[in-house]
């Protein structure tokens, strides 16, 4: 990967988290708050998680030095924060990378990314230019607005070995899951026809390694890893 290069979020699955590095603005009295955040990647580097107007943009990047804006104020830039609490996942590998829409009566658009690891998730969003660490906050009324398609409307099983099956989400979105060699993975498709998978559409959601080399998983030991759920009316059946 070369600096400034445009990522796409299924790019971090897989790669293990080795530093963070935080830029924060201090404006006044006000609390600091985060304008830019850095993963540093295995394979990649460090990673820019930043805001250019609305969405959350990702790309190489090399972290700066310490400076002042008038707009901003004073920015600090730290390396792997205790006070942060992304910094505890360290040593991971992401699993997944969701993205968390905004929806309301104007306007629809991909407000930020759920990065999830073995040991736990962060929800990174973007309102208004800065960054919003909101896995262990709620956000209150901002909250009835977004979106994240975790929850399983209808689930499919071949029955054959490996374990595998179709899925849908509630949103309409097609999964693909399988478990194979002891590691599973969800990829999106704009359908169960395969012939349509090798579109823009289709991309990775969700890789882990549990070093079984096993072929069978029960369906909600799998759903568990994934981050996924079954609606409560949920339809399973056998293809």
């Amino acid at each position: 990967m070369s600096e400034g290069e445009e990522l796409f979020a299924a790019d971090l699955i897989g790669r293990r988290l080795l530093r963070v590095t935080t830029a924060c603005h201090h404006h006044a009295d006000d609390e600091p708050s985060l304008l830019h955040l850095w993963l540093h990647l295995e394979g990649l580097g460090p990673v820019l998680f930043h805001t250019p107007s609305t969405g959350l943009s990702l790309r190489i990047d090399q972290p700066h030095e310490p400076y002042s804006m008038e707009q901003y104020g004073s920015v600090v830039v730290v390396e792997d924060s205790p006070a942060l609490s992304v910094t505890r996942f360290i040593g991971e590998p992401v699993r997944s990378v969701r993205e968390i829409s905004y929806r309301d009566a104007r306007v629809d658009f991909v407000a930020g990314l759920t990065l999830q690891f073995p040991g736990g998730s962060i929800r990174l969003l973007a309102f208004e230019d800065e960054l919003v660490l909101a896995h262990d906050q709620h956000l209150g009324p901002v909250e009835s607005h977004l979106r994240e398609d975790v929850i399983l409307a209808r689930v499919q099983t071949s029955g054959r070995f490996p374990s595998q099956w179709d899925a849908w989400t509630t949103g309409g979105q097609y999964l693909y899951l399988r478990y194979r060699h002891g590691e599973g993975t969800v990829e999106q498709h704009p359908s169960e026809d395969t012939d349509t998978w090798d579109g823009e559409e289709s991309r990775l959601w969700t890789k882990w390694n549990d070093g079984t080399d096993g072929g069978h998983i029960e369906l909600t030991d799998f759903l568990a890893l994934a981050g996924l759920r079954l609606a409560s009316d949920a339809e399973i059946s056998c293809g």
